[in-house]
């Protein structure tokens, strides 16, 4: 009778200890944050002069977003258009299903940026055509910058 209740004790320890365990969301998994903005920005891959934006409002605009399913946000961008179009952006959105939704958003930005700048400023369309759109549950990160490397410096974010 003692091993029986030893084993029914082990196996209930074993259970508890798995519930605790691993929720089955890895680090690749994990949504962006605020600072992988800044992460992004210290790899100096992107333009010297950028600018900080934090406003829901204007992001909202920018990336054809609701600014009433905006959480948070930071988008950093090259001041001088005329040279460069680099940017990053992180946004986190109020749950999953704003952050799907508002993933065109991000894809027409880059779209209107390409269109508006191939004869104003045409070195900036290959930082463009490189750009890395990733979502991650409630969040999206945009991420314009030196098109040899901008998806390697995002991939190590994880």
């Amino acid at each position: 009778m003692n091993l029986k209740k030893t084993l029914i004790c082990a196996l209930a320890l074993a259970l508890v200890l798995c519930a605790c365990g691993d929720s089955g969301q890895t680090a690749a998994d994990a949504p962006y944050t605020l600072d992988d903005a800044q992460t992004l920005l210290d790899t100096g891959l992107f333009s010297e002069d950028m600018g900080k934006i934090a406003d829901p409002y204007v992001i909202s605009m920018l990336y054809h977003v609701d600014e009433n399913a905006i959480q948070e946000c930071v988008s950093y961008q090259a001041t001088n258009t005329s040279e460069s179009a680099d940017e990053i952006t992180v946004v986190v959105f109020s749950d999953e299903a704003a952050a799907a939704s508002a993933e065109e958003g991000f894809q027409q930005r880059v779209a209107d940026q390409i269109e508006s700048l191939k004869d104003y400023a045409p070195a900036a369309i290959p930082h463009l055509e490189a750009a890395v759109i990733r979502r991650v549950d409630n969040t999206i990160l945009l991420a314009v910058g030196d098109p040899d490397r901008i998806a390697e410096a995002v991939d190590n974010l994880r």
